[in-house]
């Protein structure tokens, strides 16, 4: 009988270590896919401070600040063969509003961030992710007020870092979760506006300027992000 035990023990321990094995293979690149593409949305915080200031020092009854942003974003995934290392591409479109007393500030924008993401521990349902990149983002701001409207522009470089999973309920399709940190201020805005915004901003020579100093937007701020990745 105990010879039966022993035999059972070994048979167990095999598949055990087969098992691991085989986890161990995937998550050093051993799948035959190599590519992958992913969408997602992100809510993003944000913080506007010079933008709002503009907003309060109007003194106008039911007025807005901007809060949180909305982020749609997409992105080309490769997976280099049997390593935990993979190239990220990721382009996103970033939009934030406010409207109400009769003042209106939109801030919209393009990002591009190269990541660098590398799995350390994965099986063949969830895969956990760290990821860093260095990227661009170009921005637009328009505000508005009894009737004047300005718009204005600028780009900076930043960085982001952030960690992730993705829930693959079948090897082509995968949920994916995402918390990042990004890096991104712009601090310079110039551009036009068809009179006089008022409050504690002015305009000299196509800068836009918050008390003598230049207005400054950013999109840097934690990503909380839900989206879906192909697999191919």
């Amino acid at each position: 009988m105990s010879f039966n035990i022993n035999k059972l023990i070994l048979v167990g321990l095999f598949f055990v270590l087969f098992s691991f094995e085989q986890a161990q293979a995937q998550s050093r690149g051993g799948r035959a896919t190599a590519h992958s593409l992913g969408f997602s949305l992100s809510l993003t915080g944000g913080n506007q401070s010079d933008v709002n200031s503009w907003v309060g020092s109007l003194n106008q009854v039911g007025t807005k600040e901007l809060g949180s942003a909305y982020e749609f974003m997409f992105d080309y995934q490769y997976r280099f063969s049997r390593s935990m290392f993979a190239f990220l591409a990721r382009p996103s479109y970033y939009t934030q509003s406010a409207d109400g007393g009769g003042v209106s500030s939109a801030l919209t924008g393009y990002t591009l961030f190269p990541m660098l993401r590398i799995y350390p521990l994965e099986n063949s349902f969830i895969q956990f992710f760290l990821q860093m990149g260095l990227g661009y983002g170009s921005v637009n701001l328009d505000l508005s007020q009894s009737g004047v409207t300005g718009s204005y522009s600028n780009s900076a470089f930043g960085a982001l870092g952030g960690i992730g999973a993705n829930f693959c309920f079948t090897s082509n399709h995968c949920l994916v979760v995402e918390g990042n940190l990004r890096y991104l201020p712009i601090q310079r805005l110039t551009g036009s506006a068809n009179g006089s915004l008022g409050g504690n901003i002015t305009q000299t020579a196509g800068e836009l300027e918050k008390e003598n100093v230049d207005l400054g937007v950013t999109l840097s701020g934690v990503q909380g992000i839900i989206g879906y990745r192909l697999v191919f």
